[in-house]
């Protein structure tokens, strides 16, 4: 049997290909492709899907339906290290009966292969011990195992990670000044240790996948990036999504970031939530034209950078960034002009919206 893990990484697509897998569910598992379910909730869905004989796509479904690997690595590092479970994984049971449950469907249903999916599993290869891999290669590793990732360059991974965060309620610093720091020895920018945390010890005979982003979206985006290059032979009348879970723009960005820190946290939240669904109707400048880091931390980032740079390219066996030399280079457009230029029109958008009051007044009373 064959197990594809994909590893991640965040902001490389991965809400999108777990969007693919639990949409298509049974059109995989008629044609030997399993995406096992970890917990209660999972299970009754796909049993319905199974008794009205066709797929419905999951968009709009809990998380435990169409992330279930999120919640197993969630489970899994909070057993390893108390890393904690947001409350939108409810109800979850021990990593135990999840992996337990995986293995009865897979014992159940003879997959030829297993797919299991979760950008959280990029947290594993830094954690001290390991003890989250070591537990996935005692049930996986003695199958023909492919560890799948997609690694993008650091300095739009960590602007778009930043501005997710954003959609989680966190108050940020700003990556210009001293938010670098906090990612730096993290798995969001220690690339290299990443991958190697999960074939040094506890997979050392699996096959690696590991696609640049640019390539992946060169290819037409991750589902198909993945259906590509994983090695499995799925059914050619599959539903692809749209690509999903966008980060808040650039250009927005500290519209956003000042609202989580100068208002209550409901209305901050709901600025996000605007900021995010403006995208589509303000216009902007694209995010990798913006400088979000400044001279001083794109010098940082680079010198940082260059020797994990250098392992990627010892473990891929080619130059994995080619364009190497151009994250220490400023974008054109520096941060506040961005948002200055935008924020007369999201004003005229957020007028248009049923926003509070207060959040407009906020808003047109902005001083940088």
């Amino acid at each position: 049997m064959k197990v594809v893990i994909f590893i991640g990484h965040f902001k490389t697509g991965s809400t999108s290909i777990q969007s693919f897998l639990s949409s298509n569910f049974l059109r995989m598992l008629r044609a030997g492709i399993l995406y096992p379910s970890v917990e209660s909730l999972g299970v009754a869905r796909n049993l319905l899907v199974t008794l009205s004989g066709r797929d419905i796509p999951t968009l709009g479904e809990s998380l435990n339906i169409i992330e279930p690997h999120n919640a197993l690595a969630l489970k899994l590092k909070t057993e390893e290290d108390r890393h904690g479970v947001p409350p939108y994984y409810p109800n979850l049971p021990s990593g135990f009966q999840m992996f337990e449950m995986i293995d009865n469907q897979i014992a159940a249903l003879d997959p030829h292969s297993v797919i299991l999916c979760s950008e959280v599993f990029a947290l594993f290869g830094l954690t001290r011990e390991r003890k989250s891999i070591e537990r996935l290669a005692k049930r996986y590793a003695h199958y023909d195992v492919t560890i799948y990732c997609n690694l993008r360059r650091p300095d739009e991974y960590l602007s778009s990670w930043h501005r997710q965060r954003l959609k989680f309620g966190a108050r940020l610093g700003k990556l210009s000044e001293d938010a670098l720091d906090e990612y730096l020895d993290s798995a969001h920018f220690q690339q290299a240790r990443l991958v190697e945390g999960w074939v040094e010890d506890h997979f050392p005979n699996a096959k690696l996948v590991i696609r640049n982003f640019d390539a992946v979206r060169a290819a037409g985006g991750s589902v198909k990036d993945f259906i590509k290059n994983a090695e499995i032979a799925f059914p050619s009348d599959l539903e692809l999504p749209e690509d999903q879970n966008p980060s808040v723009p650039s250009a927005f960005a500290e519209v956003g970031r000042r609202a989580l820190h100068e208002l209550p946290r409901d209305a901050a939240n709901r600025v996000v939530g605007w900021l995010s669904s403006a995208s589509g109707r303000v216009a902007h400048p694209a995010d990798n034209q913006i400088e979000v880091f400044g001279s001083r931390n794109r010098e940082i980032l680079l010198n940082r950078f260059r020797p994990i740079a250098e392992r990627l390219d010892e473990i891929t066996g080619r130059r994995f960034y080619a364009d190497l030399d151009d994250f220490g280079r400023c974008r054109p457009i520096p941060e506040m002009d961005a948002v200055n230029e935008a924020l007369p029109k999201l004003l005229r958008d957020a007028g248009q919206r049923d926003l509070p009051e207060d959040v407009l007044s906020w808003l047109s009373n902005w001083k940088n």
